[in-house]
């Protein structure tokens, strides 16, 4: 006798209504009957016909418990009330649903920068896993820009939306599966972009350097994104590539004109390597280090020009792989300058940041930030700060110490 076939039922939670299907060849059905046992006793738990023309049957809430495992059977009637043979048996499970939001994300937020480090929070009183997600950018009216590759470190379900517009609505999904299958979103979580990006500069403050000679200048800068799906952490306002044979590129955001100044910063260039390439539909820049036998370093600078190559070298720097190299690059008049200085005052440590949120990607430079609950996010100062490396509490603490 013919009999129908249990759809595919992917874990669900037991405290909402569930529709579940079936797969059926022969006469139109007039109704459908459900049957569901607990899987580990096989006591029936719910047995119910239902007069409808859809292949489908809704458990309703509270029918089952979460946190098991059931088995799953169909029957089908036809018009004249004949009955089919009872399904083989399909297992499925119910789970109650996770709690999965964006973690210090409220919905109408606004966002100081053209990007956001969006984490997740997940928690399942079960303790089933989360196997994949994915996150996605829409526009304003809920198109979709563009989604992330699909992840799978569950140990921190974060991801960084960059090249967002200033003055722009968007909206932020993230979309889950867990280990068993149970599928699961943030909903949508509308946000507004609204950062400054000034086309001229403004106040420009001035700061004397007599030990090397020059003068710092800050002013207000604006933040450009890198191309590509990488992901990096900035640690003391610079990014570790030291691994990384691509490197980053940019190719949109700023634009070089006339004569300028350039500097870069880096450690650990004391190797044979390329730092650095420029390149528009005109002209292209080229920086490389080059280790030599003696343990010193020389760096070129090759600018190609209609006859050839304009090429400067450095002297040869004997320098740790850990000092902090600064490298200078002048044009005036199509006249280059190259110079390299060692700062011998750089240091690693930097603020210690407390409080929910993490730090916003402005201006600000950080080393360490702990995530404490139930507060607002400050700086605590290097200089008026104690830390004690020790097992058992300090006897004396002031309030911005730091106990390991």
């Amino acid at each position: 006798m013919a009999k129908p076939i249990v759809n595919k039922i992917t874990p669900f939670d037991a405290e909402m209504d569930k529709e579940i299907g079936f797969a059926w060849n022969g006469s139109q059905p007039y109704a459908n009957r459900l049957v569901i046992y607990n899987a580990d006793s096989m006591e029936m738990v719910y047995d119910k016909k239902i007069t409808t023309f859809t292949h489908s049957h809704t458990i309703p809430a509270g029918t089952l418990k979460n946190g098991k495992q059931w088995i799953a059977q169909f029957q089908t009637f036809d018009v004249d009330d004949l009955e089919s043979g009872l399904s083989d048996k399909r297992y499925f499970q119910t789970f109650k649903t996770p709690l999965f939001y964006f973690y210090g994300l409220e919905n109408g937020q606004t966002i100081p920068s053209a990007s956001y480090e969006a984490q997740i929070y997940y928690f399942q009183e079960d303790y089933e896993d989360i196997q994949s997600f994915r996150f996605s950018l829409y526009d304003g009216t809920k198109t979709l820009l563009k989604e992330s590759d699909t992840l799978y470190n569950s140990d921190k379900i974060s991801y960084t939306y960059k090249g967002l517009d200033n003055h722009t609505v968007y909206y932020l999904k993230c979309h889950g599966i867990t280990v068993n299958g149970m599928e699961i979103d943030t909903g949508y979580i509308e946000i507004y972009t609204d950062y400054k990006m000034p086309s001229t500069y403004g106040i420009i403050y001035a700061e004397n350097d007599p030990l090397h000679g020059y003068i710092k200048y800050h002013t207000n800068i604006r933040i450009i994104q890198y191309n590509g799906s990488k992901t990096f952490r900035f640690e003391n306002g610079m990014i570790d590539l030291r691994n990384d044979e691509e490197g980053i590129y940019y190719e949109e955001g700023f634009v070089i004109e006339d004569d300028f100044t350039l500097k870069l910063r880096g450690m650990y260039l004391n190797q044979t390597a390329t730092i650095l390439k420029l390149r528009n539909t005109q002209y292209s820049l080229l920086v490389e280090s080059f280790l030599k036998e003696d343990g010193t370093t020389r760096f070129k600078l090759t600018v190609p020009n209609r006859l050839g190559n304009y090429i400067l070298y450095s002297d040869a720097l004997a320098f740790q792989a850990a000092d902090m190299v600064c490298i200078w690059i002048r044009r005036v008049r199509d006249i280059y300058q190259l110079e390299i200085l060692v700062d011998p005052d750089f240091t690693e440590e930097n603020n210690l940041w407390y409080g929910q949120q993490m730090p916003g990607t402005g201006l600000e430079v950080y080393d360490s930030w702990i995530d404490a609950p139930n507060l607002f996010t400050y700086a605590v100062e290097r200089d008026g700060m104690n830390i004690h490396c020790s097992d058992s509490e300090p006897d004396e603490t002031k309030t911005d110490d730091l106990w390991i």
